[in-house]
């Protein structure tokens, strides 16, 4: 009778990690964007310069993937000239014509500063419309203020972060 009590015992003290490793499991890699819908990316710290063009050139790939189609024309507008000017010419080369002021037409907006722009922002109109921003905000933050926006793609730098938005 001690026999079995000591080997059932023993066994009860082994199951208890296999029993705890079961618990809880990390999120595989990727997945937190499916399960989100937001696309995220950042660069690492070594080597940042070289790696920090490379993200925001997929960044700004991924921009002229979501420029709207079905238009005759698509219009941009710019609210200040901080935005990196290969965005402007990638938008040009690919069919945007730049807008020097804000027509009822204008379906992308560039800004570099989302409490500044925020009135600019409120006047489009057009469902489907795209925020290209640059700021220093959380995304937190500008999911908050831009209610009526949907975050398409998310990327975080050291200093800035970089917003895709598209008006629901």
């Amino acid at each position: 009778m001690n026999q079995k009590t000591n080997i059932t015992i023993l066994l009860m003290v082994l199951s208890i990690p296999f029993a705890l490793s079961q618990t809880r499991k990390a999120i595989p890699a990727g997945r937190y964007e499916v399960l989100s819908g937001i696309k995220s990316s950042h660069a690492s710290k070594i080597g940042e310069s070289g790696a920090a063009k490379d993200t925001l050139g997929l960044f700004f790939a991924e921009v002229v993937k979501n420029i709207p189609q079905g238009k005759a024309e698509n219009l941009f507008f710019s609210t200040q000239n901080s935005i990196d000017p290969s965005l402007r010419s990638l938008l040009t080369s690919k069919g945007a014509i730049e807008s020097k002021v804000l027509d009822p037409k204008v379906n992308i907006v560039l800004s570099d500063n989302l409490v500044r722009d925020l009135e600019i922002i409120k006047k489009l109109k057009t469902k489907g419309s795209l925020i290209v921003l640059k700021d220093k905000q959380s995304i937190k933050h500008v999911m908050n203020t831009c209610q009526n926006c949907e975050v398409m793609i998310y990327q975080s730098e050291s200093d800035e972060n970089y917003f895709l938005l598209k008006m629901k």
